[in-house]
């Protein structure tokens, strides 16, 4: 569920076309960022490169109202951070199954309330 608290203060401070504008570039880089984890988890690599990509989504999902995929990034970050690999696994496949739900999520706010 998107944090409307966020998304109305993202409204307030840049108006609704630019948050719209702003929804779209978000999706665009989380989207970006899934694929290089999608590609971590096919494929193995470098653990430094997978946390960076949950560090970022982190950020991005807590700045544009995708809380809970905000907080289980930072998990992700975590189990990097800790060299965990049963739960860079686990955590990283709960960052794709909730992740695209709910950047959606948010845009869909941002779209309802620009409508209003």
């Amino acid at each position: 569920m998107p944090d409307l608290e966020i998304i109305h203060q993202l409204i307030e401070d840049v108006g609704r076309d630019a948050a719209l504008k702003l929804m779209t570039l978000f999706k665009s880089d989380v989207e970006k960022r899934i694929q290089a984890i999608r590609d971590y988890q096919k494929n193995g690599g470098d653990i430094a490169d997978l946390r960076l990509q949950a560090h970022s989504l982190k950020g991005l999902c807590r700045t544009y109202g995708a809380p809970r995929a905000g907080d289980v990034a930072m998990e992700l970050q975590a189990a990097c951070d800790a060299g965990d690999t049963e739960a860079i696994q686990r955590k990283t496949q709960e960052l794709l199954n909730i992740i695209p739900g709910e950047v959606d999520a948010a845009i869909e706010a941002v779209r309802s309330q620009a409508q209003n």
